[in-house]
């Protein structure tokens, strides 16, 4: 029995359907790993601009603080402190705004509202950075190393909240923790991400270092400017998106 005109064009358009989907995840993974490298750009920003102080790494000003402690320099404690707490406070209400509902959408535009505050923050720091000519005063310093590390809290909530293989974006101790025991598990999915996020970070950083030595106030302008990409991609592409089957996290 011979096929019908239109079968010659159906099994095409159904493959075209079938493979659409993966488009979505590869948006969203290539989305994160730009949030991860302007992470990477805001820490050499904020080590080498605000006198030693991480705004995206908490981790590493935890240390600071202590090492401060011992050292009994008060100053470099406040800094970090600061930065913690600030990091903490954009941490809740960066769940506040992204939180949806359960559901399988790739992309909640709750998230994206979250890193819009996100980018609010950054480009009020922008400003206020290119107002002090990238040599803030203590008080000023103060100032941006609150605001810095807020902005970066809201974004690793707004990552979070996607539940893209447990990456975070700001920072990869467990990125890569769960990349290795993935890999000694003999779990494959989520590895390249995942080695791509750890990358991004120091891409980042390398960024970061070369244009604070060129042009510092362009160092604050890295950030805001990828923030606002990955929000103009997330509406675009992203938004009304379901997740695969395969990738929907269990």
């Amino acid at each position: 029995m011979s096929a019908g005109p239109g079968a010659g064009t159906a099994a095409p358009a159904a493959g075209r359907a079938r493979a659409a989907p993966s488009a979505g995840p590869r948006t969203r993974d290539t989305l994160l790993v730009l949030l991860t490298v302007v992470s990477g750009v805001v820490d050499v920003l904020g080590f080498v601009g605000l006198d030693r102080v991480f705004t995206a790494n908490m981790t590493g000003n935890i240390v600071l603080f202590g090492l401060a402690a011992g050292e009994g320099t008060g100053g470099e404690m406040v800094r970090c402190g600061l930065a913690v707490l600030a990091f903490a406070a954009g941490l809740l209400a960066g769940f506040r705004i992204a939180r949806s509902p359960a559901g399988d959408e790739l992309w909640p535009r709750r998230v994206t509202w979250a890193l819009v505050a996100d980018l609010v923050l950054q480009v009020v720091f922008l400003v206020w950075w290119a107002g002090t000519g990238a040599r803030p005063g203590p008080w000023a310093e103060v100032g941006l190393i609150v605001m810095s590390s807020a902005a970066m809290g809201i974004q690793t909530a707004a990552a979070r909240q996607l539940n893209a293989y447990g990456i975070t974006t700001t920072f990869v101790t467990g990125t890569l923790t769960s990349l290795c025991g993935g890999l000694v598990a003999g779990e494959r999915g989520g590895a390249v991400q995942r080695s791509l996020v750890i990358a991004g970070l120091a891409v980042g950083a390398a960024v970061g270092a070369v244009l604070m030595r060129v042009s510092p106030v362009a160092a604050a302008v890295a950030g805001p400017a990828v923030v606002l990409v990955v929000i103009l991609v997330a509406v675009f592409r992203l938004h009304g998106t379901s997740q695969p089957p395969k990738a929907k996290v269990k």
